[in-house]
């Protein structure tokens, strides 16, 4: 609660210092008196306060107690405010203490009895400015803490009119919009009613028509422009709640001419050119070849430095840059003072420093997947971890969003264990379970009895499942290790690494029963998915295996780069394509929602997808000729 006190009143602190001095009863007899600081003040005033009569000793009190809250010392006040002997307070301080009181017991998160107190307060109106903007702000954070929204945005609605200050009246509205937010979208339809004010009904509805639909941001646009309409002069139109303001502010990018910069050659060549396919593929199923943008591809490998074929590009009269492809070459670009055309780069860097509005980044980062597996095995029920990870940096990097995130949720990472080599995989595995420190125990117990024993080993009974991250050859060794050490009960979630992308059931029946995700062009059962597969066996046979991820990504980032502003204004609204759903956070980065399987009998079989509609159009075949591309660079 401490947060609603500190932030409504940060902006009136000043103020109301010079009124607690100043107080509301009788004047002190030293007024040659200065205070200097805070601190001073209640030094000061605590002073006084033993020096006084009753009369004044109780109005100085209370003068102390408010100055505390807004240093958010609660017990402070709370003591203070005990010792008030009340029958000596004026109406007017009485109110003070009221007000003071209820804010204290907020802060000491007594929600229930802070409105009690809060809502004792009888003359408000009596009072200068700054203690009414104190007092409604605190009365609408006491009933958000009770769980009434709705009575907390229409005091803060009210509070409108005592605003003058721009930058004041655009806090206030966010926390209007805030409030709102917390209130179900059906319920909210429900409150709209021709008793309530023209403005409160305004807020109303908006924020019911960005709730019902913030998925979909051609209704939701259309949507606001009607509203519009209706409330020409609503106050959220002249100071937009940041959420409005992004919605607003969405347009589809509409570039004339993408450079797209790859490795096309050297050790990466591989990759760039899949990616390659993706985008062309993408390009070619427009259905209006006309309007079609113009693509020029640039061979990373063949520079020294990203910048040469960036800036090339560039000179070319590119309106969109789509690329680089490894991090070096994307930190390289994004260091440089200003980003001209705005760029989705076809990696993700770990610094979100790089935030601009024409900036996006969009991979395939380990990290996306390891917040997937904590995720899934939350909602599976599981809270104890334990993780057996490579000892690289993709292991590290794995082990830190996974950590990060799972603990955010409320499990708990008990152990990391980390593998290099096929040849220690079984020690590893035993340390991992636990079953060495058996072992050991079984040796000291026969070495002391200088005889063999009946034994069972026993593995760790502390963790509820193991977070893997693993290539399919090692996947294959790791997994039967696991099951030989009485571990075949304990549920195993992997990353998308765990699979070739390729059904193999004679050489994966070994993966048994490891779930993991990955994208539904690989992995789904859906129709469209499938109809998708069956005409990339004809034109595209390598999009079918693990470099399958590689062509989506190049397909999903030409597909959705038009609409790149307006997946980050719209948090909710998400884009089916090969690679998953797809989301843009207000960093500009790509956040990929994958399909999950567990391997049965040597094959994948999916255990959670949503179920999704692709785009009517066909992949083209190897014949289409739509779209035109230039030659490469």
């Amino acid at each position: 609660m401490k947060k609603f006190i500190g932030q409504s009143n940060k902006f009136i602190l000043a103020s109301l210092l010079a009124v607690a001095i100043a107080g509301c009863g009788p004047k002190s007899t030293s007024s040659r008196h200065t205070p200097t600081s805070k601190g001073y003040d209640l030094e000061y005033l605590l002073k006084q306060a033993k020096q006084a009569e009753p009369t004044r000793k109780a109005g100085l009190l209370v003068e102390v107690a408010g100055l505390l809250v807004l240093e958010a010392r609660y017990e402070k006040a709370q003591e203070i405010l005990i010792r008030v002997d009340q029958q000596y307070l004026t109406p007017l301080q009485q109110d003070d203490f009221n007000l003071y009181y209820g804010e204290t017991l907020l802060g000491l998160a007594a929600a229930e009895s802070s409105l009690k107190r809060l809502n004792s307060v009888t003359n408000p109106g009596a009072k200068p400015i700054e203690w009414q903007l104190r007092y409604s702000q605190s009365l609408s954070d006491s009933y958000l803490a009770n769980g009434n929204a709705f009575e907390a945005a229409k005091i803060r609605i009210e509070l409108e009119d005592l605003i003058d200050n721009p930058e004041l009246l655009q806090s206030n509205n966010e926390k209007i919009w805030q409030a709102l937010n917390t209130i179900e979208v059906d319920f909210l339809n429900s409150l709209k009613s021709d008793f309530n004010t023209q403005r409160l009904n305004g807020w109303l509805e908006i924020v019911y028509i960005n709730k019902k639909w913030g998925h979909d941001p051609q209704q939701l646009l259309g949507q606001m422009e009607q509203w519009k309409k209706r409330y020409p002069l609503h106050p959220s139109q002249v100071h937009q709640p940041e959420t409005l303001q992004r919605a607003a502010s969405a347009t589809l990018f509409k570039p004339k001419q993408i450079a797209v910069l790859l490795p096309l050659s050297a050790k990466n060549g591989a990759v760039g050119e899949i990616i390659r396919d993706g985008i062309l593929a993408a390009h070619y199923q427009q259905a209006d070849a006309a309007s079609a943008p113009r693509i020029s591809f640039y061979d990373t490998a063949k520079d020294l430095s990203a910048l040469t074929p960036y800036q090339k590009a560039l000179n070319d009269g590119a309106d969109f840059i789509l690329g680089p492809l490894t991090k070096e070459a994307v930190s390289v670009i994004l260091e440089q003072e200003s980003i001209p055309v705005p760029m989705l780069a076809l990696n993700r860097l770990q610094d979100t420093g790089f935030q601009q509005a024409n900036i996006f980044q969009f991979g395939l980062p380990v990290e996306d997947e390891a917040v997937q597996a904590a995720h899934r095995a939350f909602e599976k029920g599981y809270r104890k971890a334990i993780a057996f990870l490579p000892e690289n940096s993709v292991g590290e990097r794995a082990e830190k969003a996974f950590r990060e995130y799972f603990e955010q949720l409320g499990g708990e990472l008990i152990e990391v264990k980390t593998y290099n080599e096929h040849k220690k995989l079984k020690a590893d595995v035993q340390n991992l379970l636990g079953v060495d420190k058996s072992m050991d125990r079984k040796r000291a117990v026969q070495q002391l009895l200088g005889r063999n024993l009946e034994f069972e080993m026993r593995r760790r009974q502390d963790a509820e499942f193991i977070f893997l991250v693993a290539s399919p050859s090692m996947g294959r060794s790791i997994k039967p290790f696991i099951n030989f050490y009485y571990a075949h009960d304990l549920p195993v979630i992997a990353t998308s690494m765990v699979y070739s992308g390729k059904k193999d059931p004679q050489d994966d029946i070994d993966l048994n029963g490891i779930e993991f995700p990955d994208i539904p062009l690989i992995i789904s059962e859906q129709e469209d998915y499938l109809i998708t597969r069956n005409t990339l066996k004809d034109i595209q046979p390598e999009a079918l295996d693990s470099r399958g991820r590689f062509f989506a990504l190049g397909y999903d980032a030409y597909k959705i780069l038009a609409q790149l502003a307006v997946l980050r204004a719209f948090p909710d609204y998400h884009w089916q394509g090969l690679g998953g759903e797809l989301g843009v956070d207000e960093n500009g980065l790509v956040h990929r929602y994958l399909t999950w399987a567990r391997f049965n009998r040597g094959v994948p079989n999916v255990t959670k997808e949503q179920p999704v509609k692709l785009q009517k159009q066909p992949l083209p075949t190897s014949s289409d000729s739509t779209g035109e591309s230039a030659p490469s660079h």
